[in-house]
């Protein structure tokens, strides 16, 4: 079943205290770094709060690896993740435009803030899956996720 995108707030804990500098998972500073474009911001409000994923080989679900925060500003941002170790990646985020930490949502639970995916021009039907949002990472490499917002 193809998840909704009623499940971001579970999945976007991006208001983790844990920064990239903080994180278990990635490699020796030395490391390789996914530089993560953001196009379509709508305001200097807030923050881009943004979740690296990763996946190993014969794993079937991605883990959180590592996240990203960075003062929004209007049009394009960009956000460093330093220090991997090749493999697969993916990127989820949100801008979070009153700065609460979390993904604002309305009645029917449909976020009010933007969000998007690396890889994901166009967001339609919810979270795509990681396969789709996938960076494969072998060298030093930029991917881009485009802000959607609701109307």
């Amino acid at each position: 079943m193809r998840n909704s995108i009623w499940l971001l707030p579970i999945l976007f804990y991006a208001a983790s205290p844990i920064t990239p500098a903080e994180s278990k998972d990635c490699a020796e500073k030395d490391g390789l770094v996914l530089t993560l474009k953001v196009d379509g911001v709508r305001s200097s409000k807030g923050q881009i709060r943004a979740e690296l994923l990763g996946k190993q080989a014969g794993e079937a679900k991605a883990k959180t690896v590592t996240y990203g925060v960075k003062d929004a500003q209007t049009g394009s941002v960009l956000i460093e993740f330093p220090g991997l170790a090749p493999g697969d990646y993916a990127v989820q985020l949100y801008h979070d435009e009153n700065a609460n930490g979390k993904v604002d949502m309305n009645m029917v639970g449909i976020p009010l803030e933007g969000f998007g995916f690396s890889n994901t021009p166009m967001v339609t039907g919810g979270i795509p899956e990681f396969d789709k949002m996938k960076v494969s990472l072998s060298a030093d490499s930029t991917t881009t996720a485009v802000l959607a917002y609701a109307p």
